[in-house]
């Protein structure tokens, strides 16, 4: 059997294992017009009054009337004027609020169902009224700032 006999690599420069081991890269400057970029950030985590309209579409005057109305489920977090709510909650919020309407509806039908259930018990009937913008209507024949003659 025959013996090979390999040279020895040199330890520094082209010829060594270290330099061979590594692939071949070239540098280029590439010139790119900035018109030619598109640049998109993440959402913000938290909107406040400053980005609402940018990341929802809904003005600054309507988030603020949202949030400090009674009943807003969500926590606000205040830092001087600024008002901070969590992105995706908020966004989750609105979508129940699209989604309410009907369920709404079927409240109301609901609620009449009840009402009509125990007029019947009752031995009566429910008569349909008109709707005023009034909460209520003076009687037929009734004057306005006026008594009764004695």
């Amino acid at each position: 059997m025959a013996e090979r006999k390999f040279p020895e690599a040199p330890t520094s420069g082209w010829g060594s294992p270290r330099a061979l081991d590594q692939p071949a890269t070239a540098t280029a400057t590439l010139a790119i017009p900035l018109d030619g970029l598109t640049i998109t950030a993440p959402p913000p985590e938290m909107l406040s009054q400053k980005n609402v309209e940018a990341v929802t579409g809904i003005p600054p005057r309507v988030f603020l009337d949202t949030i400090r109305a009674p009943g807003f489920p969500l926590p606000v977090t205040k830092l001087g004027k600024l008002r901070l709510v969590e992105r995706e909650a908020f966004v989750a919020y609105l979508r129940a609020l699209a989604g309410e309407p009907s369920s709404r509806r079927t409240a109301e039908t609901d609620e009449r169902t009840r009402v009509a259930a125990v007029l019947a018990a009752a031995g009566l009937e429910p008569v349909a009224s008109t709707r005023t913008d009034r909460a209520s209507v003076p009687p037929e024949g009734a004057r306005r700032g006026r008594l009764p003659p004695k």
